[in-house]
Protein backbone atom coordinates (compact mmCIF):
# COMPACT_ATOMS: atom_id res chain seq x y z
CA UNK A 1 0.00 0.00 0.00
CA UNK A 2 2.84 2.40 0.75
CA UNK A 3 4.31 1.76 -2.72
CA UNK A 4 1.13 2.60 -4.74
CA UNK A 5 1.13 6.36 -2.12
CA UNK A 6 4.39 6.44 -2.79
CA UNK A 7 4.01 5.84 -6.87
CA UNK A 8 1.24 7.95 -6.95
CA UNK A 9 2.80 10.74 -5.80
CA UNK A 10 6.10 10.07 -7.83
CA UNK A 11 4.22 10.87 -11.29
CA UNK A 12 5.01 14.87 -12.20
CA UNK A 13 1.04 15.28 -12.61
CA UNK A 14 0.27 13.93 -8.88
CA UNK A 15 3.00 16.66 -7.26
CA UNK A 16 1.58 19.68 -9.93
CA UNK A 17 -2.14 18.80 -8.61
CA UNK A 18 -0.54 19.55 -5.13
CA UNK A 19 1.24 22.43 -5.85
CA UNK A 20 -1.61 23.98 -8.05
CA UNK A 21 -3.81 23.55 -4.68
CA UNK A 22 -1.30 25.51 -2.68
CA UNK A 23 -1.10 27.65 -4.77
CA UNK A 24 -4.44 28.36 -5.22
CA UNK A 25 -4.85 29.10 -1.62
CA UNK A 26 -2.48 31.17 -1.15
CA UNK A 27 -3.68 33.68 -4.37
CA UNK A 28 -6.53 34.32 -2.62
CA UNK A 29 -4.72 35.68 0.70
CA UNK A 30 -4.17 39.61 1.27
CA UNK A 31 -1.20 40.46 -1.05
CA UNK A 32 0.48 42.04 2.73
CA UNK A 33 0.49 38.57 3.71
CA UNK A 34 1.73 37.00 -0.17
CA UNK A 35 4.57 39.56 0.74
CA UNK A 36 4.65 38.60 4.12
CA UNK A 37 5.37 34.77 2.52
CA UNK A 38 7.47 35.76 0.21
CA UNK A 39 10.09 37.71 2.98
CA UNK A 40 10.47 33.82 4.47
CA UNK A 41 13.70 32.11 3.09
CA UNK A 42 13.33 28.37 3.43
CA UNK A 43 16.38 26.41 3.06
CA UNK A 44 16.27 22.53 2.42
CA UNK A 45 19.48 21.00 2.83
CA UNK A 46 19.82 17.30 2.28
CA UNK A 47 22.69 15.21 3.75
CA UNK A 48 24.19 12.04 3.39
CA UNK A 49 21.75 10.05 4.73
CA UNK A 50 18.73 12.97 5.79
CA UNK A 51 17.74 16.18 5.41
CA UNK A 52 17.35 19.93 7.12
CA UNK A 53 14.97 22.43 7.05
CA UNK A 54 15.15 25.96 8.24
CA UNK A 55 13.37 28.70 7.59
CA UNK A 56 13.77 32.08 8.66
CA UNK A 57 11.43 34.05 10.85
CA UNK A 58 8.26 36.30 9.75
CA UNK A 59 7.32 39.52 11.09
CA UNK A 60 3.27 38.80 10.27
CA UNK A 61 2.16 36.71 13.06
CA UNK A 62 -0.57 34.67 10.75
CA UNK A 63 2.51 33.78 8.87
CA UNK A 64 4.64 32.28 11.36
CA UNK A 65 1.70 30.54 12.71
CA UNK A 66 0.96 28.67 9.06
CA UNK A 67 4.92 28.09 8.85
CA UNK A 68 4.42 26.78 12.68
CA UNK A 69 1.66 24.56 11.61
CA UNK A 70 3.23 23.34 8.15
CA UNK A 71 6.05 22.34 9.75
CA UNK A 72 4.43 20.60 12.75
CA UNK A 73 1.36 18.67 9.58
CA UNK A 74 5.24 17.70 7.57
CA UNK A 75 6.90 16.11 10.88
CA UNK A 76 3.78 14.53 11.97
CA UNK A 77 3.23 13.02 8.27
CA UNK A 78 7.10 12.03 7.30
CA UNK A 79 7.42 10.32 11.05
CA UNK A 80 4.67 8.39 10.37
CA UNK A 81 5.24 7.27 6.99
CA UNK A 82 8.83 6.06 8.62
CA UNK A 83 6.81 4.19 11.49
CA UNK A 84 4.72 2.59 8.55
CA UNK A 85 8.19 1.21 7.48
CA UNK A 86 9.25 -0.22 10.22
CA UNK A 87 11.67 2.32 10.90
CA UNK A 88 12.70 3.75 14.39
CA UNK A 89 11.90 7.75 14.73
CA UNK A 90 13.25 10.44 16.98
CA UNK A 91 12.12 14.11 16.79
CA UNK A 92 13.82 16.35 18.33
CA UNK A 93 12.42 19.72 19.62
Amino acid sequence: MFNQMQNMMATPQAREMMFKMIAQQVAQAPPERRQALARVKVTLERTESGMRLDATHSDDPEVEETLRNAIESWTDMLSRIFQSMGFQVEIVD
